[in-house]
């Protein structure tokens, strides 16, 4: 029986926040659902709580789910601790499948929570020959892919009101955009979702019902390139040959190898199905050769270069139905993509932020300097009042950059072009021309940038700061994540750290947002606690561990001219480019080890460790070719990537993480094996066979002369991170306690300055953090002078810089980005040890709230997502009490640790409100 209180009320466990695919209701998901839910108790000052079990009921319609007939999946009273990574287990579902679900479980009284509120998810085409249409657009042939075509496809609805639902199945290479009967489908841009066409290409499912009408109906989809086509298709920079295009636009184009099928021509695939009342599904729109295209009032768009928005052109095609006699063309059948259409399961892109410029200077006639106030990814809305007929035609052109040139009369874009807007004369510009109708707004569609200021030429009268809206644009992840101290310049280099963290938050974990943005997958695992403790990032990062398994060479592949061998994962992910004497590296092409396994430890979901197994057995075939007497010498390209003022060897750092993804990966063998329950499987031996190569390499570490020296001791060549490297990986456990102090000992050489690159930082921080050295951290954090993160904070930087040094030249000829994540690692130091909020077990059931009392602070609280729900924490001191209050989610057992300095106590904890006192130990 369920306790009930003195009103009425009811008292005890339930659940909310039910997903599937970590989604909320979602729309067109693959035929796999995966439950999760959170826990919450009604009971006053509730303390340890627990589930013990749950019920999990699915079915067709929301009346039968009530009445408990007619069930797609009962799953019965399962015992089972554990409220998220359920699989599906009940029958078979079908396509455009709309299932309805709710959830029961029970505490550790054996008493049973009420049912849930009601849930749903459906799928999207889960067959191939679920697909009617064709892939569609203006010919291989065409050659002019700067411009935006219209594609419309038209259809009947005789009887609006038998019509209880309606579908809009789209998938547009590169990018698109779609709109039904004039009113758009979603607020998301640039989908469907970035990939390796090869293998997959992601659709997106919409909602339709409500902008249908009764009559003809026009669906309408705008294609852009997005990096599909890419420079290969459509180089607006400079030709293969070297010499300049028309364009003068920006364009990565310094690729090595470019993969067949990966890029293309735009092309589009759309299908429209109505559900009636009588349960009929019809199909009622397909892509085919019958759809009308005419190019758009986009007349060039880049993924690099900017965009250009004709509203004359727009205003012209407005209210002109579709037809070849109103200049419309028959669209053409493409060659479709190889790879398999699959619903992207992870949250759209979206603008996440909006806000009005900072300041405006003008510099001269319609001339003016815009500074947005922060450093960021995304583009500028513009805003007109009064544009009249004198106006018409003109051009107004916007100049994104994130730094103001030298004599402050306009941009410097070079740390948008890596310089190449010297080199080869190009620009990053987006343009609008005036329709000069009164009111006008507009923004880009098709292109996103990386920019604090804007130069903008040929605005008409006096521009104000209201007329420029920033818009932040970022993978929709959910933030949860939060951290203050009392400190403003510790909270200020916390905030450069998330903004640059959101502003590489796309279709994959990008690098920055203006020179590249390409998924340099390395900081996948190196950066995933940062980006995990900030944000939810469960269906974004199985989104790319899929992009991940997808990318791997089989052999049709390696037999390729210019391609790696069999078995080989590429550095950027999708693999849109491969950089000349950058691709190989185990840090990098090890992202198919470690981000399953940074997965796996985060969020408890042994799922992704069965997904990558494969190509994770495949990949270290791959690399044991490349070793040389058991470790990987001559053979890593990138190396401990950033480093700056010492060098670590290119043979211990990737020969570190070899011996660690072996380590792991026997790991797994013995997880995945006990999920089969068998006494003894091929997953024993392929544990005992990783655990014997491990050993191997490790054996063959010692014995390097570069990667350790026996009489010193010295590991590497004593910088900061051979010692860290060393000990995060493992091989210097039987050496841990010298090898430590060393650390210590090199930071302190160094002035307390960071010297590590973007492999090594992360593994300096947490090898000291756990060693109980925080201080140093914190000294080396806030060291006054570079390089040092409170030298950005100081500096007024608003997101990070590519480098330490980041005001020298690259190569001695380059300016580099002020946006990248890649040295973002403090960010997880923060959540860890100054709040002290840190997982003991895969998925957080077991966690310790250990926070460090930094010495010069007096207050730090802040927040994490867990599965589990959000766990709270705050701590202060005053006079000689140190005061800690945490909240723990129902499910999770904590650990809490005082700190050393006021006693260093210890507790175990369960669910609930919880508020602890020490004094400090003399």
């Amino acid at each position: 029986m369920t306790k009930m209180n003195d009103d009425g009320g009811l008292i005890g466990m339930r659940t909310e926040d039910l997903r599937v695919q970590a989604l909320k209701n979602p729309l067109g998901i693959n035929e796999n659902p995966v439950f999760s839910w959170q826990l919450v108790s009604d009971k006053k000052d509730e303390k340890n709580e627990r589930q013990t079990a749950y019920r999990i009921l699915v079915s067709e319609s929301e009346a039968s789910l009530i009445n408990e007939t007619g069930m797609l999946w009962d799953s019965g009273v399962v015992k089972e601790s554990r409220c998220f990574g359920i699989l599906y287990q009940g029958k078979k579902l079908h396509s455009a499948q709309k299932a309805y679900w709710k959830v029961m479980v029970w505490d550790g009284e054996n008493q049973a929570s009420v049912w849930s509120e009601t849930a749903s998810f459906e799928t999207g085409l889960l067959e191939r020959e679920d697909w009617k249409g064709t892939w569609i657009g203006q010919g291989e042939d065409y050659e002019n892919q700067e411009l935006a075509p219209v594609l419309v496809g038209e259809f009947e609805v005789a009887d609006l009101e038998q019509v209880v639902c309606a579908r809009a199945y789209i998938s547009g290479l590169g990018v698109f955009l779609a709109d039904m009967n004039g009113q758009k489908l979603s607020d998301a841009f640039f989908e469907p979702g970035e990939s390796d066409a090869t293998k997959t290409v992601y659709y997106v499912t919409y909602d339709i019902t409500n902008q249908l009408i009764s009559g003809t109906n026009f669906l309408t989809i705008t294609l852009g390139n997005g990096q599909y086509t890419g420079y290969t298709i459509n180089p607006v920079m400079v030709y293969q040959d070297g010499t300049k295009t028309k364009f003068g636009r920006y364009q990565k184009n310094d690729s090595c190898f470019v993969k067949p099928g990966i890029c293309g021509r735009k092309k589009l695939i759309a299908q429209v199905e109505l559900i009636l009342k009588d349960g009929t599904r019809k199909i009622v729109c397909t892509s085919n050769e019958n759809w009308l295209w005419v190019n758009g009032p986009t007349v060039f768009q880049n993924w690099y270069g900017g965009e250009d928005y004709d509203a004359c052109l727009a205003e012209e095609l407005i209210g002109k139905i579709p037809s070849e006699e109103n200049g419309w063309a028959k669209a053409k059948k493409m060659q479709s993509p190889k790879g398999v259409l699959m619903a992207r399961e992870c949250p759209p892109i979206r603008i996440e932020e909006r806000f009005t410029a900072k300041s405006v200077k003008k510099l001269g006639e319609g001339h003016f300097m815009v500074d947005v106030g922060k450093n960021g990814a995304g583009f500028v809305e513009l805003v007109l009042h009064g544009t009249t007929k004198e106006n018409r035609g003109n051009w107004i052109s916007m100049y994104p950059a994130e730094m103001i040139n030298e004599t402050d009369n306009g941009v410097d874009q070079r740390s948008c072009t890596q310089s190449w807007s010297e080199k080869f004369d190009c620009v990053i510009r987006d343009s609008y021309r005036m329709a000069g109708t009164g009111e006008e707004r507009w923004h880009p569609s098709f292109c996103y940038h990386g920019f604090q200021y804007v130069e903008v030429v040929g605005f008409p009268g006096e521009l104000t700061s209201d007329q420029i809206i920033c818009c932040r644009l970022a993978v929709a992840n959910e933030k949860h994540g939060t951290f203050e101290t009392s400190n403003q310049t510790l909270n200020r280099i916390c905030e450069i750290t998330d903004r640059s963290i959101s502003s590489n938050m796309y279709w994959s974990f990008t690098d920055c947002p203006q020179i590249e943005k390409l998924g340099w997958i390395e900081t996948s695992h190196l950066m995933f606690a940062s980006v995990a403790d900030v944000y939810d990032i469960r269906a974004w990062m199985k989104k790319i561990i899929h992009d991940i398994c997808d990318s791997q060479l089989d052999n049709e592949q390696a037999s390729l001219a210019g391609n790696n061998e069999e078995g080989f994962v590429p550095g950027i992910i999708p693999a849109f480019y491969r950089i000349g004497g950058l691709y190989k590296d185990p840090n990098w092409n090890g992202a198919c080890v470690f981000t399953p396994w940074a997965y796996y430890q985060y969020y408890g979901d042994e799922a992704v460790l069965r997904q990558a197994f494969p190509v994770i057995e495949r990949y270290l075939a791959y690399l044991d070719r490349q070793t040389t007497n058991g470790v990987l010498e001559n053979y890593a390209q990138m190396g401990e990537w950033g480093e700056y003022g010492e060098h670590t060897p290119n043979v211990l750092v990737a020969t570190c993480a070899y011996y660690r993804m072996l380590v792991i990966t026997k790991q797994i063998c013995e997880i995945l094996k006990g999920q089969k329950k068998q006494k003894e499987n091929k997953l024993d031996k392929k544990a005992k066979l990783y655990e014997a190569k491990a050993q191997a390499v490790r054996d063959a570490f010692y014995h390097h002369p570069e990667c350790y020296d026996e009489a010193t001791e010295q590991f590497g060549t004593g910088s900061q991170a051979s010692y860290a490297i060393a000990l995060f990986s493992g091989m210097a456990e039987e050496h841990e306690e010298q090898a430590v102090k060393a650390l210590v000992e090199a930071v302190k050489k160094n002035g307390y300055h960071l010297t590590s690159g973007e492999v090594g930082l992360k593994q300096v921080f947490t090898a000291l953090a756990e060693a109980g050295y925080s201080d140093v951290v914190y000294q080396m954090v806030m060291n006054p002078t570079a390089p040092s993160y409170r030298v950005f904070a100081d500096n007024g930087l608003t997101t990070l810089p590519e480098y330490w040094n980041y005001e020298e030249l690259w190569l001695g000829s380059m300016v580099r980005s002020r946006n990248h994540a890649m040295m973002g690692h403090v960010r997880e130091w923060m959540t860890s040890f100054v709040l002290g909020l840190r997982p003991q077990s895969p998925g957080w059931t077991k966690m310790l709230v250990a926070p460090y009392a930094v010495a010069e602070l007096t207050y730090a609280k802040g927040s994490v997502m867990t599965p589990w729900g959000i766990v709270k924490v705050s701590w202060k001191k005053e006079n000689e009490s140190f005061f800690l209050a945490a909240y723990i989610p129902l499910g999770i057992i904590a650990t809490v640790c005082m700190p050393k300095e006021y006693g260093g106590s210890q507790l175990e904890v369960g669910s609930g409100e919880w508020k602890f006192e020490a004094k400090v130990e003399n």
